[in-house]
């Protein structure tokens, strides 16, 4: 006979208040206090089951049958409902069958190529504004350009940043490019991530968590600009790619001509609205949790000048004067072990959102019917039983342990949905923070991290805030 899931000894409301008003305090707390699963009661809707241990974490995401995905609604849906971030069953299977290519072996390459040019750019800009920043002091100190200041100190010229804003347009032109056929422009990424900030603004955790499941969910009118916004440019990249076909442009394996190449299709049953949907989802998480998990990694860079230091001295050897290339992802080996000592402390997605809708069995617990489903990388990821000194930042807990091997880490999520664009983001990630830090020094407050918002991401709610200057 299943197990009755434990409960917290306090008021179910409460907890539920907890949850929503601080998530990831609330998080750890259970994590310490539950070995595998706790049911926190919620008056008026199922209870929120918080998985604890990581098997049965991978257990219920081998089930998606059994504990599917939480559909769109509210404002998530306004900006899509079917993506393939969204869908379950036979239209997850069909658009995973035809979108596969576009992430597969060539496209990987084809991404992190691309991340080198990117990245080669930025770097010419953050080179180009410093190297013009003694100019602008002589003219009465620090000059404002592009909401960005530029001044000399004491240590050299040094450039104020927002560090997620710039890691966001890097990512967000990547994906376009790769997956939609098309750059977007520097001005374009802008622009989105200024609709990002928007929509993590609306998606915010709170105290509706505690709310009844028919209590109304109003949203602000800058978010619904915001969603117009995505779904504009979504349908705008729709037709010029079909245009582009029609002039016979083709061969490109990227996601979109790939989903057009098959409308006519008697085998291929699209859903309204399917092919904006996926656009408008890839826009998001082609570009999102690899611009978050950028701008953590180069922040805990700045905070272990130690570390830096080695990644740039890989970076140097490898790379040289060299663009990056794919051809460099295997030799900044180092690299990769900070990124994923990054992701284990910082996860992007940092839980993992499913529910049931029948009763389950999960390891030796009943799940009831209509339960929200919690499975939280934040704090398995920072749990003393599964890793040493689990608070630090130590990318050499990586030298003789294979991550995909460690049950305890996933933070690309694991089972038939997990990321789908997780190659994409190892291997770019290694190339841009070797290429930053080749040239670059990027100094970061210390208090920048301490008020992460609970989005569907791990969002800063300001920005990062960030001092670049020529590295020595």
């Amino acid at each position: 006979m299943a197990r009755e899931l434990p409960k917290p000894p306090e008021a179910g409301i409460l907890n539920a208040l907890r949850f929503g008003t601080q998530t990831f305090r609330f998080l750890e707390g259970v994590q310490s206090r539950f070995e595998d699963i706790v049911a926190v009661p919620v008056p008026g809707r199922g209870p929120l089951v918080i998985v604890t241990n990581p098997a049965l974490v991978h257990e219920a995401l081998s089930r998606p049958e059994d504990f599917p995905r939480v559909p769109a609604q509210g404002p998530s849906a306004m900006i899509a409902e079917q993506g393939l971030v969204q869908s379950e069953g036979d239209l997850w299977r069909q658009q995973r069958d035809i979108v596969g290519d576009a992430f597969a072996g060539p496209q990987v390459r084809a991404y992190a190529n691309t991340v080198g040019e990117r990245v080669e750019g930025l770097a010419g800009e953050w080179r180009e504004a410093l190297e013009e920043a003694p100019t602008a002091a002589a003219d009465g100190g620090a000059t404002a350009s592009g909401g960005a200041a530029e001044s000399v100190t004491s240590a050299g010229p040094t450039l104020d940043r927002n560090l997620h804003r710039e890691m966001t347009t890097l990512t967000v032109r990547v994906a376009s490019e790769i997956l939609l056929g098309e750059d977007i422009g520097r001005s374009m990424a802008d622009r989105f991530h200024s609709w990002m900030s928007v929509a993590g603004d609306e998606f915010e955790f709170d105290a509706s968590a505690a709310a009844p499941a028919w209590f109304p969910t109003p949203v602000t009118a800058e978010f619904e600009g915001a969603a117009e916004g995505v779904l504009r440019l979504a349908e705008l990249m729709i037709e010029r790619r079909r245009e582009a076909m029609a002039r016979g442009e083709t061969g490109s394996m990227d996601m979109l001509t790939l989903l057009l190449a098959r409308e006519d299709d008697p085998e291929v049953d699209y859903p309204p609205n399917q092919i904006r949907d996926e656009v408008a989802t890839f826009l998001i998480a082609g570009h999102e949790t690899t611009a978050l998990s950028l701008t953590y990694t180069t922040t805990l860079l700045s905070w272990h000048p130690e570390v830096r230091e080695k990644v740039r001295t890989e970076a140097r050897e490898v790379l040289g004067d060299a663009t990056p290339r794919h051809d460099h992802v295997a030799d900044l080996e180092y690299t990769g072990q900070v990124f994923q000592e990054a992701l284990r402390l910082y996860p992007a997605a940092w839980a993992v959102f499913r529910r049931t809708t029948e009763d389950q069995q999960l390891g030796d617990y009943h799940v009831p019917a209509g339960s929200g489903v919690i499975m939280p990388q934040w704090s398995i990821h920072r749990d003393g039983r599964y890793f040493d000194r689990p608070d630090e930042f130590d990318p050499s807990r990586w030298d003789d342990r294979n991550p995909q091997a460690v049950e305890a880490y996933f933070p690309f999520s694991s089972g038939p949905h997990a990321c789908i664009g997780r190659q994409f983001s190892l291997t770019g990630a290694r190339l841009a923070l070797a290429r930053l830090a080749q040239e670059f020094d990027v100094e970061v407050p210390r208090h920048a991290l301490d008020d992460l918002r609970a989005t569907p991401t791990l969002r800063p709610p300001e920005g990062v805030p960030a001092t670049v200057r020529f590295a020595e």
